[in-house]
């Protein structure tokens, strides 16, 4: 008995973090649309990808951390590397690295 239910959280603990995960890859993709349009470049599509996760403590909290990594293109034709980190929800920082915009750092408000 014991050993069903441990695996049915285990199951449930997986689908979870399965469906987290691509909640924080489409609020990734919407950021970083919003950062590149910002910016005046373009963001190259289906570019969002996840780099790492990592857990967090904030303020007694933990917080599940992701990395995403992004290309966009300032003249149609490059491709540059931006780059950013959301703790939960939260756009904790941004980078964009082109060679006409220089580096972009974005660090929104750090409270949440």
């Amino acid at each position: 008995m014991l050993g069903g239910l441990t695996a049915i959280a285990i199951l449930a603990g997986v689908a979870w973090l399965w469906l987290d995960t691509a909640q924080a890859r489409d609020r990734a993709r919407h950021l970083a649309r919003r950062l590149c349009k910002d910016s005046g470049v373009q963001l190259l599509d289906q570019t969002v990808g996840l780099n790492r996760t990592f857990v967090r403590r904030i303020r007694g909290r933990f917080l599940i951390g992701r990395e995403f990594g992004f290309e966009f293109s300032e003249q149609g034709m490059d491709r540059c590397h931006g780059q950013l980190t959301l703790h939960g929800s939260h756009l904790q920082n941004a980078v964009l690295d082109g060679a006409r915009i220089g580096r972009v750092i974005v660090q929104p408000g750090r409270s949440h």
